[in-house]
């Protein structure tokens, strides 16, 4: 099982560090990979301390074309674009524990060969590893950039409207 993302993570050769076969993943990281193949909604695990990102297949759009190819590689690699933003996040959960939450985060992202203006709502929580510690990252994420963008347009449309409403000649209008 596990959509696409179980078929590519099954058909890749982990057998070189740093995670190994799969039969020798900590068993939390095997559950916590099973949770969100199995999940149809947008997440991803930064695990180990290379962060090696295993996401899902609702998470594969918001990597663009960095998709397959980021699957299995360290997250400040794939993201480097963005991880003076989010390094400083994932470093606190890390670290000290803390999650980490944001609602419609603005993030310029290369993810189809240009930088675009991105927004995202997301938490970075501690994965614990077999012993108790912390294994990595996991985290649950929507794009809002639809949204925000689309708020931001109709802000602007009212303000205009609003504008030409008050005008008495061409001349006013323009």
């Amino acid at each position: 099982g596990g959509g696409k993302l179980g078929k590519l993570m099954r058909a890749k050769d982990w057998a070189s560090p740093p995670l190994g076969p799969p039969q020798q993943w900590p068993h939390s990281l095997r559950t916590a990979v099973r949770i969100i193949l199995t999940s149809r909604y947008p997440m991803f695990i930064w695990w180990g301390k290379g962060l090696v990102n295993l996401y899902n297949d609702p998470y594969s759009p918001f990597l663009g074309t960095k998709h397959p190819a980021a699957l299995g590689r360290p997250a400040h690699e794939t993201w480097s674009e963005i991880w003076n933003q989010v390094g400083p996040r994932s470093e606190a959960v890390l670290t000290r524990g803390e999650s980490t939450y944001d609602q419609g985060l603005q993030l310029m992202m290369d993810r189809h060969g240009y930088l675009e203006e991105t927004y995202f709502t997301f938490s970075y929580s501690p994965l614990p590893d077999d012993d108790g510690n912390i294994g990595g990252i996991f985290c649950a994420v929507t794009e809002d950039t639809d949204r925000v963008i689309g708020e931001r347009r109709l802000r602007v449309l009212r303000k205009l409207a609003f504008m030409t409403s008050e005008a008495r000649t061409t001349v006013a209008v323009v």
